[in-house]
């Protein structure tokens, strides 16, 4: 099956794994290619809804691969065992939502050596919350695809607390090599100067213009 570009980056991230959990895996092609590709011995399946899973062991039945991707129905990182999963991915979802996952089976996370994060939307929150609560985010991938960017994160936890400056929460630390980032840069320039014509709060509105303060001088350079 041939995966997105969003999704390939992804498994390009995932490199060498012993088992890797998907998290909403939806229809498994991450899984089903991290192992055909060898980047990984086995993988585990899991999602909340059970019609997504479903079609997910279907996929791995057809792939031949019931022997190394296991499905598993639950929320988050709920399904998994305590230091089972050594690369966790989970993508596709809201910046909050993701780090509640995270949040809520701490152990689990921390025990991973790589977790891979592709949040929709709350990048900056994301990035803060992740820093501030001792997980270094060590490489961010930027992707361009189907008129729509996306932000892929790669990060462990060291239990150190790290911190970048506000711009650099604000659109990556690891991004501005990226072949898309002057189109990326210019999205958020439109989009925030849309946005400052219509708020009426003032702080909110002082908070936007800096931001495209600090677009205007990634733009520039």
């Amino acid at each position: 099956m041939a995966l997105s570009l969003r999704l390939s980056t992804i498994l390009k991230l995932a490199g060498d794994s012993n088992i890797l959990a998907d998290i909403g895996t939806d229809h498994a092609f991450l899984p089903i290619e991290c192992c055909i590709a060898g980047l990984c011995n086995h993988a585990i399946a899991c999602d909340i809804n059970k019609g997504p899973l479903e079609t997910a062991a279907a996929n791995i039945k057809a792939a031949g691969l019931c022997d190394r991707i296991e499905t598993r129905l639950g929320d988050g990182l709920v399904p998994l065992n305590l230091n089972e999963a050594d690369c966790i991915v989970i993508s596709g979802m809201g910046g909050m939502r993701i780090w509640n996952i995270l949040l809520d089976e701490p152990d689990k996370a921390r025990y991973a050596k790589k977790i891979i994060l592709q949040p929709q939307h709350d990048l900056e929150k994301l990035r803060k919350n992740l820093h501030s609560n001792g997980y270094n985010i060590t490489d961010e991938k930027l992707v361009a695809e189907d008129e729509r960017f996306y932000v892929i994160l790669v990060a462990s936890y060291s239990g150190d607390v790290k911190t970048w400056t506000d711009e650099e929460y604000f659109y990556g630390k690891y991004l501005m090599d990226s072949e898309n980032f002057l189109q990326y840069l210019s999205y958020h320039n439109d989009k925030i100067a849309r946005y400052i014509k219509s708020v009426s709060d003032p702080d909110a509105k002082h908070l936007a213009e800096m931001r495209l303060n600090w677009i205007k001088k990634g733009l520039s350079h």
